[in-house]
C-alpha cells in the first residue's frame, strides 16, 4: 500500500528501518526510543507507534525474537518486550513497579548501591524500566518472592519477606523483573483477585514464568473468604473458559456455581503466613 502510494517515500522509510537495525543499542546499553529516532533521523516521533517505519521495524525486530510469541502476551505487551530485548525502550519512567526487599547487581558485576539502600532500610522502592534495563540479577530473601496484584495488599504484607506488586495487568517492567528472577532460581508465589480477570493475569503470569510458580492464597478457602457481593455478568463468567490451569480449576467450578467475584483485599492479611 504504501509503495502504491510513493515508493520514494518507502525507500527512504526502508533506508532508515535497515540502519535502525543496524545501530540498534547493546542490552545493557538501552535507549529511549524517541532519543534513537532523534539521532538517526533528527526526528524523534519518527518510529512512533503507528507509523509505517514503527511497524517495519517491528517486523524485523520480531523475526529476530521469536521466541515471545507464544508468551501469554497483548500483541502491544509483546510489541514492548520485543524492542526492550533489541535495546529500545518504548516507555521509560511510567513504567515501572513497586518491589520490597531485593538486592540486584549491573551488567559490570557490582552491586546496585541505591536499590541495596532500599533493602538495608527495608523501605519499598518503585523500580523504573531505566533501572531494570542496567541490572544483570535480581536476588531475594530465602530465595523466594511474594507478588500480589494490588497496591494495598502489598504496603500489608511488606514485612521479612521480599515483594513485589503487579498493580493489575503486568506491566514490562514487571515482566522483565521475573525474567531476572528466574535467572536467579527464584521461587514465585502469587496471589490476584479471585474474579475472570485476575483469574487470567495469575494463569498468564504463570506461564510467562520459567522458574517455579506458585499460587499462594488463590484456593477454594481463600475464594469463600474473599467473596464479594458482586454478581459477575455473563460476558465476564465467559472470560473463565479460558482458564486451564488445573490449580485454578476448582475456584473456577465454585465462581461459576456462585456467580460472585472475590477481591484479595477482603482476606486477613494480617494473620496470613507468608506461606
Amino acid at each position: 500500500q504504501q509503495y502504491n502510494n510513493n515508493p520514494e517515500i518507502l525507500r527512504e522509510i526502508l533506508r532508515y528501518v535497515f540502519e535502525a537495525v543496524k545501530q540498534l543499542p547493546r542490552m545493557e546499553e538501552k535507549e529511549l526510543l524517541p532519543v534513537f529516532a532523534a539521532k538517526l533521523t533528527g526526528d524523534p516521533h519518527y518510529f512512533d507507534a503507528g507509523t509505517v517505519a514503527e511497524r517495519l521495524l517491528f517486523i524485523i525486530l520480531s523475526a529476530c525474537w521469536q521466541e515471545t510469541k507464544d508468551r501469554e502476551l497483548s500483541e502491544a505487551e509483546r510489541k514492548n518486550q520485543i524492542f526492550y530485548r533489541a535495546g529500545i525502550l518504548k516507555d521509560d519512567l511510567s513504567n515501572d513497579t513497586l518491589v520490597y526487599g531485593i538486592r540486584a547487581w549491573k551488567h559490570n558485576g557490582n552491586l546496585h548501591k541505591g536499590i541495596e539502600g532500599f533493602f538495608r532500610e527495608k523501605d519499598i522502592l518503585q523500580l523504573s524500566l531505566n533501572v531494570i534495563a542496567r541490572l544483570s540479577q535480581i536476588r531475594c530473601r530465602d530465595n523466594e518472592i511474594y507478588i500480589v496484584e494490588n497496591p494495598s495488599v502489598f504496603a500489608m504484607i511488606c514485612e521479612e519477606k521480599s515483594c513485589m506488586c503487579m498493580n493489575g495487568q503486568p506491566s514490562l517492567s514487571c515482566l522483565m523483573v521475573l525474567e531476572l528472577l528466574a535467572r536467579s532460581g527464584t521461587h514465585v508465589f502469587y496471589s490476584g483477585d479471585l474474579d475472570p480477570e485476575g483469574m487470567l493475569i495469575a494463569q498468564k503470569l504463570s506461564r510467562f514464568y520459567p522458574g517455579r510458580f506458585t499460587y499462594w492464597h488463590m484456593a477454594e478457602e481463600d475464594y469463600k473468604v474473599c467473596q464479594s457481593q458482586e454478581v459477575l455478568s455473563e460476558r465476564r463468567l465467559k472470560m473463565l473458559e479460558k482458564i486451564t490451569d488445573e490449580r485454578l480449576l476448582p475456584v473456577v467450578n465454585n465462581m461459576v456455581r456462585c456467580r460472585k467475584a472475590g477481591y484479595q483485599e477482603n482476606l486477613h492479611w494480617c494473620s496470613l503466613d507468608m506461606q
